[in-house]
């Protein structure tokens, strides 16, 4: 493997080659000298700016490759050209050779090697930038095992610390990108493929998605052969059937195309509105229609999951649409987006609402989810609104199951399949047990802010030892302050005095009430008149702006 700093040029080189030079910029001096060997590309291959950024990351390899399919899921950072480019990313490379498989194979502890080995095909089913399958028979049934390709760990890492290092890069000296987080999309993905190089995680996710979907006889999760599955390697039940996009096969099988694109449409939204936890790339590759047309998902290294926060935004969103409300379809935008600067929330409600009004006469089966994300995505754009990865996820799991199922049936109705789906989560999330178990949690963090709370005042006494805050007042400020202050202070006085008063009334007629039975009327009635001329006084103080405006307001109509 090429050292770290050799990597960083070639990266450079592959970069500028593809005519991304001008956003390296800013890089040192030092740093320009191995750019000045790269030839101009051949004139009669002119390609567009998307086609040169795939193929500039094909060329860099697995970890720009990754970062180049993560990037086309995310619809409010690119151009729809650029994300329609990096979907056609081919994740592929060379086979590793059958010896050192069989080697991998063996060294890992407890992967069962021996019986796995026994009957493998040493041609691979497909290979990829960080493992490749292949088909075996483990415990009397057929299984696909993926192998993680030797040194790619290794390689992903250098990798990502490069692409930390040109995400500060290119948000200090490039212009065009710096309402961008950069360094937050790098950590991100980071995070997201260092998940993908970890087979157990994989494994994880589909044992969750079988249990998910248990009893569902339209769906069929694969497997997983625990005793044969480690970090490096994943042993899984192979699924057999015919790809969900193969038109001419599905229909030489007999199968119902209709109620396909309806069970595929119907599962993904049960990932999303039932479980919260849903295959992040679903795409006709990943799904295969088995014999009796049940569909067979694969491939769960990229998962979603929605959180209790954005589901409740997203409700507020849906309730928003459904009642023609632009108030409160923006207030769950804001929600479930986040934004690098103040938006004007008057202007949004007022964008939101022209959206609103082109889609709210149309019948449910005119409306199409990618024309709405499409409107959407551009108004996000306009308000500088981000879409974190559960949002992103989220809507490219909808704009993916509409494709599928009007891929199958050209006529389907993608939201007469989700309405349901969507009005019991919104009612699920307004039910009496959801509201109470949000209230319990309000109830928990107030107890535990009061458990906090000492060791906040305790920090706050240190500061007030120490000289306390420094405040800074002009002339102009003063004196309306001091007028306040002493308000305040007589309000405080009359308070404590009528405190005293009741307080001494108790007292004195329920220390001997015999002694003072004579004494009860004028003392009463002095006592309630001290009380209540303070108590006015209390009124009139706290409200005498409303006071004048009352008067102003009776000598304007006496004019009259």
């Amino acid at each position: 493997m090429i050292s770290r700093r050799e990597r960083f040029l070639q990266i450079l080189e592959v970069l500028s080659k593809h005519g991304f030079g001008f956003a390296l910029g800013g890089i040192k001096e030092q740093w320009r000298a191995p750019l000045a060997r790269v030839r101009l590309i051949d004139p009669e291959k002119l390609y567009s700016q998307p086609v040169h950024l795939r193929q500039a990351l094909e060329e860099l390899g697995p970890t720009f490759v990754k970062l180049g399919q993560l990037v086309s899921t995310r619809p409010d950072l690119l151009p729809p050209r650029y994300v329609q480019e990096l979907a056609r990313l081919q994740d592929s490379s060379p086979p590793v050779p059958p010896e050192r498989i069989r080697e991998m194979i063996e060294s890992e502890p407890d992967s069962a090697a021996e019986e796995i080995l026994a009957r493998i095909d040493p041609v691979p089913l497909a290979t990829g930038s960080i493992g490749q399958a292949h088909a075996a028979v483990y415990q009397g049934v057929e299984v696909v095992v993926k192998v993680r390709r030797p040194g790619v760990v290794e390689e992903v890492n250098r990798d990502l610390e490069i692409l930390a290092e040109l995400a500060k890069l290119l948000g200090t000296y490039w212009p065009a990108v710096e309402h961008f987080d950069l360094e937050g999309l790098a950590d991100e993905f980071a995070q997201s493929l260092r998940e993908e190089l970890d087979y157990l995680t994989e494994a994880r996710n589909a044992q969750r998605m079988a249990e998910n979907f248990t009893g569902d006889p339209t769906i069929h999760v694969p497997r997983i052969f625990w005793e044969a599955t480690t970090s490096r390697i994943l042993t899984m039940e192979r699924v057999r059937g015919i790809k969900i996009n193969d038109y001419p096969a599905l229909e030489a099988a007999g199968l119902d195309r209709h109620q396909l694109a309806v069970d595929s449409t119907e599962a993904i939204c049960r990932m999303i509105f039932e479980h919260g936890f849903f295959h992040a790339d679903p795409h006709p590759g990943n799904l295969f229609v088995e014999a009796g047309g049940r569909i067979g998902i694969i491939d769960f290294g990229m998962m979603g999951t929605l959180s209790d926060e954005f589901r409740d935004h997203l409700v507020t969103v849906m309730l928003g649409v459904v009642q023609q409300n632009p108030r409160r379809a923006a207030a769950g935008l804001l929600g479930v987006t986040w934004q690098e600067q103040d938006v004007n929330k008057k202007e949004l409600e007022r964008d939101v609402a022209l959206l609103l009004r082109r889609y709210a006469n149309r019948p449910l089966q005119e409306v199409r989810i990618g024309h709405l994300m499409g409107d959407l995505i551009r108004l996000l754009r306009r308000y500088r609104m981000h879409l974190p990865r559960e949002s992103a996820l989220f809507l490219r799991m909808l704009v993916t199951a509409e494709s599928v199922g009007t891929g199958l049936d050209p006529g389907f109705d993608l939201v007469s399949v989700l309405t349901p789906y969507a009005q019991r989560f919104v009612l699920h999330r307004l039910s009496p047990e959801v509201l109470l178990k949000r209230l319990r949690e309000v109830v928990e963090d107030a107890v535990q802010m009061g458990v906090e709370a000492p060791e906040y005042l305790r920090r706050l006494i240190v500061v007030l030892e120490r000289g306390g805050f420094d405040v800074h007042l002009r002339g102009d400020e003063l004196e309306p302050l001091l007028q306040r202050g002493e308000k305040i202070g007589h309000q405080v006085v009359a308070g404590a005095v009528i405190a005293a008063s009741i307080n001494g009334m108790a007292h004195i007629l329920a220390s001997d009430p015999e002694r003072w039975r004579r004494f009860h009327t004028p003392l009463i009635a002095g006592g309630a008149t001290t009380v209540g001329t303070l108590a006015g006084y209390l009124v009139l103080s706290t409200n005498v702006p409303r006071v004048r405006r009352l008067v102003s307001a009776l000598r304007g109509r006496r004019r009259f």
